[in-house]
């Protein structure tokens, strides 16, 4: 067998050493790359039991304590009753309604007055507490959008229309007929225990 010299000036040996150089480095990454996977995978797998465990640890019951919807009024306390009362009041004087729009001073005595005037009231105070925040919003805009709406609704579907002549005339900064909030306050849930 005869050598014949390599045209490109390479020597084989030294490719051949090069080549399982390159192939070790590799080898080693891999191997780099696979205890690194190893590793993740064991801390999400543990991540996974502790989770499962939680979610396993729930009992039952919780998922029976979640309120059930319930009219506003079946739920409130006399203090709810008061702080809604005592809304209403700033409401009418703050804003200072047209006699056609004015919440009129029977409102407890109608169910559904009492509901749509309690939304209004959690929809005003989640709207003037997002209106603090940092963030540009148009909460309480859009709450003074429902406002307009809902205050000529309470009286023509709620029956205030023909309680209007039934009713003393609201005295002044005090709308809310004071003998039937009481009436409202007897027969309002007792107050939520405290932790």
């Amino acid at each position: 067998m005869s050598q014949h010299p390599d045209p490109a000036g390479t020597d084989p040996l030294a490719s051949l050493g090069a080549l399982a150089g390159r192939l070790t480095e590799a080898e080693s990454l891999m191997r780099s790359v696979a205890v690194g996977a190893a590793r993740e995978t064991a801390a999400l797998t543990a991540a996974l039991n502790k989770l499962t465990a939680r979610v396993d640890g729930l009992s039952p019951q919780a998922a029976k304590d979640v309120a059930k919807p319930a009219a506003w009024a079946q739920t409130a306390t006399a203090k709810d009753w008061t702080e809604l009362a005592g809304w209403v009041d700033w409401l009418a004087g703050a804003y200072d309604l047209q006699p056609s729009r004015a919440v009129l001073p029977c409102w407890p005595a109608h169910p559904g007055a009492v509901e749509e005037l309690a939304a209004l009231h959690t929809a005003w105070r989640e709207a003037s507490t997002a209106a603090r925040a940092k963030e540009l919003n148009h909460e309480l805009a859009d709450w003074h959008d429902r406002v307009h709406r809902c205050l000529p609704r309470l009286r023509e579907a709620f029956q205030q229309r023909s309680c209007q002549d039934k009713h003393t005339r609201p005295r002044p900064g005090r709308p809310t007929d004071p003998d039937l909030l009481d009436a409202a306050r007897k027969g309002a849930a007792p107050p939520a225990p405290t932790d």
